[in-house]
């Protein structure tokens, strides 16, 4: 809200808006509202409008200020009947609606000059206090009315004179300013603010200061802009209003109801209500069952404008004609009966299989091409008598039936054969003798043909552990444990059971002639269920993950071990959890998906950067920080919380993604299915054989301090994920390519060797975390052993991870 500020004095008012404010309370000359008192730059207090609402605060000259008699110290809203005192100037305030009054009282002035400074030797109780006279209203009034008495014509002449020239000053010095505006010839202009504001055409003469041009225009928004004048002799102010929506009707033909889409979105049916659009150019698209989608452009250019837009559609049937004979027969299209002959009939656009029912007749089955609103007659249909129909049933059943040697269905079926010829029937099933007879049948006749096949037999052993298991045939229990049948020489469905172990089900094809043994062993419901663990599991983003079972191992290096590093100190483990770990560590193309800016560091070396290539630069938190995303993504629970700005795991560890600990790493690294541990990801012995990992090789020595002797596996930095031989349980890269962070923080094990942690999570609280495996910048025999520990928090172009879930117990 703009609020309208007059300072009224003895001597007159003067009006300010918003672009003069701040109000300067200063003794100063040229303030707005001046006082007497000792010159000052500063002014003693400024009034300014925040909101709609006045308030008044401190203005930096020292001299006291108050306000309804209290000291102004610092900024404070003004209301209807406030007064400040500044120097004795007592100013009265009248808040009404849209304006604020500020009533000067001169005449009650207590501003006091300081005395002259005293002369050397001269007495200070000489000093006297020199007082401004004060205002009276009479002397005012005495001077108004001498300027009401008559002037000399030489006065007018002289001020004639003196309006001239102040008028060319003012044009001569003003700013020329111009408006160009959209539209070019806006409704009304306005500009407020400044003291001298003159319209010349398509300019303004304005004076240095802060302006407001407002346009209005039909059709467009308002538009409100603030601008500063300074000392240029001219400028340019580009100004352009915003279109306001338009409304769209839209109507279909011949058919109401049709959907309405813009820009992909269906927005009602037809008669579409006025639908209000920004101005621009839409997709406009009308569907209607029956009826061909309409599609066009629609440019809207708003301006509080409605447009009406009507869709002629066109049908996206034919009709056509059908006929037969004889007549009365039904006509089918997709099985559903649209008429008997003779019929116009409505077909959709496109090829129609359609048929010809009548009873004592053979159907007929045709193919029509209709074309869209284009009538089509068919020639007239010539019916055939229908065949008679053969009854085919058989015990048991399921036998293949054939008519002259071509396959018919099996048993029990229905054929249709044409009258008067001989044909022969044959009935076959896998253990029974086959069957053959010869039939003829009258027009429209029907006959049914009942056959007992005659079975084969084959004798099948039976050798079930546990041996108190039941053994049922077909469903029909025939014994228990070790048994010997003869069954007819057909696939027979055998299930053996017992309580507390899976049921076992197969097919057994008895051999005439030739005895069978059928070994069962039945699995515990234990044993079933941990095989029905999947072996593998695949994210969102398609990286598979392998199943680990759990065990115990001694993790660490012998004292003895060359190489070795002093944090390596050996310990029992023992994990009693199955986990999942990702095959191949991840991605900068999965990592990208989380993080779109990331960069793995390419400007160390470009393929850092490959989207196959392993992430890399990445932080530990960072790590914690994506396991989280994907596990929402799938979700599931996940693993990491925030506490004091900083990711840490849940205990225990809940079903999402997370990084392995350290245990589970070392674990799935160098143990080989329980059968022994290695020392380096190829073997027991360096150097590496060819091949065998990403390591600092001859190719990188432009960006490593030292690399393999004559060693090169043919990448300068990282590798694509799975390039190199897996481990043996099917790992890439335990060794090689980009370090891996774990879960765990770092520390140092010192308590005995043979002492057993049971899935141990590592400390529970530390500065750094563990990581494992070395990189395409390590070369050295400390680097390269899988039992090697380093440990950090922040990122390093060799650094990156591999994922671990939980897995069903």
């Amino acid at each position: 809200m703009s609020l309208k500020i007059i300072v009224a004095s003895e001597v007159g008012e003067r009006e300010f808006g918003a672009a003069d404010l701040p109000l300067r309370i200063a003794t100063a000359p040229g303030s707005q509202i001046p006082v007497p008192g000792p010159a000052a730059a500063l002014p003693l207090a400024v009034v300014d409008v925040l909101d709609g609402a006045p308030f008044v605060q401190p203005g930096g000259a020292e001299g006291r200020v108050e306000v309804n008699g209290e000291p102004l110290s610092a900024a404070r809203r003004l209301r209807d009947g406030d007064e400040i005192d500044a120097y004795g100037t007592r100013i009265r305030l009248a808040l009404a609606e849209g304006e604020l009054r500020l009533e000067l009282a001169l005449d009650e002035s207590r501003y006091v000059t300081a005395p002259p400074v005293a002369e050397e030797g001269e007495a200070a109780e000489d000093a006297e206090e020199i007082a401004p006279i004060a205002y009276r209203r009479r002397e005012i009034e005495e001077q108004q009315a001498t300027v009401r008495r008559g002037v000399p014509w030489y006065g007018w002449v002289g001020a004639a004179l003196a309006v001239l020239a102040a008028t060319a000053w003012l044009l001569f010095t003003s700013t020329s300013v111009r408006l160009e505006t959209v539209p070019a010839e806006p409704g009304s202009i306005e500009i407020s603010g400044g003291w001298f504001r003159l319209p010349l055409g398509e300019r303004y003469l304005l004076r240095p200061g802060v302006y407001t041009v407002t346009l209005q225009s039909e059709g467009y928004h308002s538009l409100e802009r603030r601008f500063e004048v300074g000392d240029e002799d001219s400028m340019t102010l580009e100004l352009e209003q915003e279109r306001m929506p338009g409304r769209v009707v839209v109507d279909s033909a011949p058919v109401a109801g049709a959907a309405v889409l813009i820009d992909g979105e269906e927005v009602g049916r037809t008669p579409l209500a006025p639908r209000v659009l920004e101005p621009g150019e839409y997709r406009v698209e009308v569907l209607a069952e029956r009826y061909l989608p309409w599609q066009g452009r629609l440019e809207v250019p708003g301006l509080d404008r409605t447009q009406r837009l009507t869709v002629q559609l066109v049908p996206a049937f034919a009709p056509v004609t059908v006929t037969s004979r004889p007549a009365g027969a039904t006509i089918l299209a997709d099985d559903e009966p649209l008429g008997e002959t003779p019929a116009t009939v409505e077909l959709p656009e496109g090829r129609n299989e359609i048929s010809l029912v009548l009873e004592g007749y053979k159907p007929w089955e045709g193919r029509v091409t209709a074309f869209a609103d284009t009538p089509l007659t068919l020639p007239t249909v010539e019916l055939e008598r229908a065949d008679g129909v053969l009854r085919v049933i058989s015990e048991p059943a399921g036998a293949n039936v054939t008519v002259d040697g071509r396959y018919r269905g099996q048993t029990p079926v229905r054929i249709s054969l044409a009258p008067g010829r001989r044909y022969t029937v044959g009935l076959s099933k896998a253990g029974y003798r086959a069957y053959s007879r010869n039939v003829v049948l009258e027009a429209a006749q029907g006959e049914t043909l009942r056959v007992d096949l005659t079975a084969r037999i084959g004798e099948v052993r039976f050798s079930v552990t546990p041996g108190d298991a039941e053994i049922l045939v077909d469903g029909r229990s025939v014994g228990r444990g070790d048994t010997r049948l003869e069954l007819p020489a057909e696939p027979q469905a055998i299930e053996v059971r017992r309580q507390g172990y899976e049921t076992w089900r197969g097919e057994v094809t008895p051999r005439p002639g030739f005895p069978q043994t059928v070994n069962i062993r039945l699995r515990t419901v234990e044993e079933a269920r941990l095989a029905s663990i999947p072996q593998r599991v695949t994210t969102s983003q398609g990286a598979a993950l392998r199943y680990v079972t759990p065990g115990e191992f001694m993790m660490g290096a012998s004292r003895r071990e060359p190489g070795r590093r002093a944090n390596e100190n050996l310990r029992r483990v023992r994990l009693t959890r199955p986990f999942y770990i990702g095959i191949n560590e991840v991605t900068n193309r999965e990592f990208l998906a989380f993080r779109e800016a990331h960069d793995s560091g390419a400007d160390t070396h470009p393929a850092l950067a490959g989207d196959n290539n392993p992430v890399a630069s990445v932080s530990w938190q960072d790590a914690a920080a994506f396991c989280n995303w994907l596990s929402r993504k799938e979700g599931l629970t996940p693993v990491y919380e925030e506490k004091f700005g900083k990711l840490v795991p849940v205990l225990p560890l809940p079903d999402g993604y997370r990084l392995p600990t350290e245990a589970e790493w070392a674990w799935a690294a160098r143990y080989q299915g329980g059968a022994g541990k290695l020392k380096y990801p190829w073997g027991q012995e360096m150097p590496p054989p060819e091949d065998s990992g990403n390591y600092a090789d001859q190719a990188a020595k432009e960006i490593v301090p030292t690399v393999l002797p004559r060693y090169g596996d043919g990448f300068a930095s990282t590798a694509p994920v799975g390039t190199f031989p897996a481990n043996a349980l099917g790992l890439y890269d335990t060794g090689g390519n980009v370090a891996e962070w774990t879960n765990d923080y770092y520390a140092v094990y010192t308590g005995p060797a043979d002492d057993v942690a049971v899935d141990p999570l590592g400390p529970d609280s530390g500065t750094h975390r563990v990581i494992r495996g070395s990189s395409w910048q390590h070369s050295g025999i400390t680097q390269l052993r899988l039992s090697f520990r380093d440990f950090g928090t922040d990122p390093r172009t060799d650094l990156g991870f591999r994922l671990v879930r939980n897995a069903p117990e």
